[in-house]
């Protein structure tokens, strides 16, 4: 193995024994209850190694939405080709809704953690508008991340499909996500098909 290769590889298990132990110690004690230096202690590095990594304790909860979010981006974009927006934004969820059915164990505790502080709901929210803002530049006809101003429908639009996803997962979270999300996501999205009058067939 190449020296390159070597130390992506040692970066990587350090970044993955920083979150292994914030985790451990999060879900024991809360996020609240633990402090950087607990989490560099365990994981074996110095605070200094770990502010190489993460920029805050609570980038750390949080440390996966990039790659959830470039894997979503990366998906719209695939699904763009030949397909109406719409079809293409529900289409790139459905995958999404299998990605995380894979990875339910470790997105449930993620859940668990941030429900619990404030601070974390907060940053959470804010972060989902990285999901809104890409499915408007689809819905929009752009490609994911291609920047500027976006018309007032695909943002409304984006809005209303966005806030159906959350909704979805909420159910799913609260039920332990032992719930088929992808079956449950695409009744969500055909509940949106149907409209706003479509009369209520009684689902909780």
């Amino acid at each position: 193995m190449r020296p390159a290769s070597l130390r992506k590889l040692k970066k990587e298990r350090t970044r993955e024994a920083i979150v292994a132990a914030a985790f451990a110690l999060f879900s024991e004690r809360g996020f609240a209850g633990v402090t950087v230096d607990e989490i560099a202690r365990l994981a074996e590095v110095s605070q200094r190694t770990f502010f190489r990594y993460f920029g805050a304790k609570q980038d750390v909860v949080l440390a996966g939405h990039a790659r959830r979010i470039g894997r979503f981006r990366a998906l719209l974009t695939e699904r763009r080709a030949g397909r109406a927006p719409v079809d293409a934004v529900f289409q790139a969820l459905g995958d999404l809704a299998r990605d995380y059915q894979a990875d339910r164990e470790a997105l449930l505790r993620e859940f668990l953690i941030v429900r619990a502080d404030p601070t974390l709901v907060a940053r959470d929210v804010e972060l989902d508008f990285e999901y809104e803002r890409a499915l408007a530049e689809v819905l929009a006809g752009h490609a994911p991340g291609a920047g500027g101003r976006l018309p007032r429908r695909a943002r409304v639009l984006a809005g209303a499909i966005f806030g159906a996803v959350r909704a979805t997962l909420a159910d799913w979270f609260l039920g332990g996500c032992r719930g088929d999300l992808v079956a449950m996501g695409r009744q969500t999205m055909a509940w949106l098909e149907a409209g706003v009058h479509a009369a209520p067939d009684g689902e909780a």
